[in-house]
Order: C-alpha cells, then sequence, then structure tokens
C-alpha cells in the first residue's frame, strides 16, 4: 500500500478508536480493537465444556511428558482469558504452554527435528513443515481436535502479559507460578532497557 492510502487507513482505525498515535508515528491499538481481534464467529461454550477441555488437556500434558520418544517436554500451561471470568458462557480456552527440549545437550537439533519427523511417516509439503513437524504434533496432541481450546505459543502469551498485565490475568494450571512471574517480570525489565 502507497504511504497516502496507509494514513488514511491508520486516520480511519483512529477515527473508529481502533489504534491510537504513541511516539514517532508508532500506532497502538486500544481495548476495542483488542476485543475485535480476539472475537469469534464461532458460538459460545459453557463452562462445563471449557473445565472438561482443560482436564482433559492437562491429561494430555500429562501423557506426553511420560513419553520418552517426544522431542520436547511441556514445562508450564497458564489459562486466561474468558475462563477465569464469572460467566457461564465462554469465547474458547485460552491456553498458553511453554516447552522446552528434553534433551538441552544435543549437538545437532536440526537433524534430530528432521529425523523425527520423517519417523513419522507423513508427508511433508515444505523444507519448514519437516522442521517444524515436532511442534506442530504438540499442539496437534494438545488440542485434541477441539473447537474449544486456543493455544497461543508461550511468546504470545508473555507479550500479551507484559503489554498488557492488567487486561490478561492468567492462571498457571501446570508447572510452577512462581517461576512464570518471575519470567513475565524479566520480559518487562528487558523490555524496557531495549532501545
Amino acid at each position: 500500500m502507497d504511504e497516502k492510502s496507509a494514513m488514511a487507513l491508520a486516520s480511519e482505525l483512529m477515527a473508529q478508536g481502533y489504534v491510537e498515535e504513541a511516539q514517532d508515528g508508532v500506532y497502538k491499538f486500544t481495548d476495542k480493537a483488542g476485543e475485535l481481534v480476539r472475537a469469534s464467529a464461532a458460538s459460545k461454550v459453557s463452562r462445563k465444556t471449557a473445565e472438561d477441555a482443560l482436564a482433559g488437556l492437562l491429561k494430555r500434558v500429562e501423557q506426553y511428558n511420560l513419553d520418552s520418544d517426544k522431542i520436547f517436554t511441556i514445562e508450564t500451561v497458564v489459562v486466561f482469558g474468558s475462563f477465569l471470568g464469572t460467566g457461564d458462557k465462554l469465547g474458547d480456552l485460552d491456553v498458553a504452554v511453554k516447552k522446552r527440549d528434553r534433551n538441552l545437550k544435543d549437538s545437532d537439533r536440526t537433524d534430530t527435528m528432521l529425523a523425527y519427523a520423517k519417523q513419522s511417516v507423513r508427508g511433508f509439503s515444505t523444507f519448514l513443515n519437516q522442521l517444524c513437524w515436532a511442534e506442530t504434533e504438540l499442539y496437534q496432541i494438545l488440542k485434541a481436535r477441539k473447537r474449544t481450546i486456543n493455544i497461543q505459543p508461550w511468546n504470545v502469551f508473555l507479550r500479551m502479559a507484559v503489554n498488557n498485565p492488567d487486561r490478561i490475568p492468567y492462571k498457571v494450571v501446570f508447572g510452577s507460578t512462581d517461576e512464570v512471574a518471575a519470567e513475565i517480570l524479566d520480559k518487562k525489565l528487558n523490555n524496557g532497557r531495549q532501545p
């Protein structure tokens, strides 16, 4: 898009209340924009359905971690969003998952990832899909084809928690609450030091 069109779009988004101008011509999402981003055309689910989905997800986390053939270990799962409210109807179950490599001393991570993908006996349309298979598989296992579950990568959750601490309450349902709080604080402090 050319500069004139981009400026017209930015002006319209500001007029509609979706963005506000911050510093140096940088725009920042408003609460209204955040609601739009999180909006879904899917129908609401009951709290009971979301609670059952969370219980199933946590069982799958334990099973996954017991499987020594998996490349990753799941360290932390947090739940956030409408699940933490009091309403009986929820948009979905928002969770974030922190994983780590099971073998921290792996000398050739790329070969390990490619070998893991090859063992799956799946067809991959791109090299990147093959390289990312272990992570894709992890999310597929945890989600278990449940529309109710929305899994966010850990770095996305951290960014939301740092940038919107009042709007993104969370609850650790697997792992250490203290470690999550420390990681959010560390990220907040490090972001403040960046130019």
